[in-house]
């Protein structure tokens, strides 16, 4: 069963700008895979569909611009700074390890503790070096933050939306 709280789309840059006279978009990633925008992909700009004709990146600006399928001249691109880039969830990848998982995959589940007691939820992930962390609202307003190693976290079980965790002592 998927979680209901999936989104269909997922956020992979915003178009910050305009370039040129044929409408090329300025595209700072929210994607971290750097094969994101090539051509002949279908994006999601407003809820309708698109199509990358053309990709160059600024690797220094860190920058990437492209053009799309109807978004020929400066005026039309103008219109669209501002938008989100999305691609539809089914587009992603599929992860090689079993035991990984997408962030929208793990935020809005259930945690319950070492009695199975149900305590919160997984509200947000803070990337770390070594591993993220979840930061859980427990049912009485506090917010945890649990390393996502496996001394803490004991079983994280998608299908049935929950998250198995061992609280810290100082809780």
């Amino acid at each position: 069963m998927k979680n209901p709280n999936y989104p269909k789309e997922i956020i992979v840059g915003k178009i910050i700008g305009a370039r040129g006279i044929k409408g090329q978009l300025k595209i700072r990633s929210e994607s971290d895979n750097p094969n994101r925008f090539t051509t002949n992909t279908e994006i999601l700009i407003d809820n309708k569909k698109y199509t990358i004709n053309k990709v160059n990146s600024d690797e220094k600006k860190q920058l990437i611009y492209i053009n799309i399928t109807n978004i020929n001249d400066r005026n039309s691109a103008d219109k669209i700074v501002g938008e989100l880039i999305k691609v539809p969830i089914s587009s992603l990848p599929k992860l090689k390890d079993k035991n990984t998982y997408y962030y929208f995959q793990i935020i809005g589940l259930d945690v319950l503790d070492e009695l199975n007691t149900k305590i919160g939820k997984v509200i947000n992930i803070m990337p770390n070096v070594n591993n993220d962390n979840y930061i859980i609202k427990t049912f009485d307003n506090k917010e945890i933050i649990i390393p996502s190693k496996s001394e803490w976290i004991k079983k994280i079980d998608i299908c049935n939306n929950v998250i198995s965790i061992v609280l810290p002592k100082y809780i």
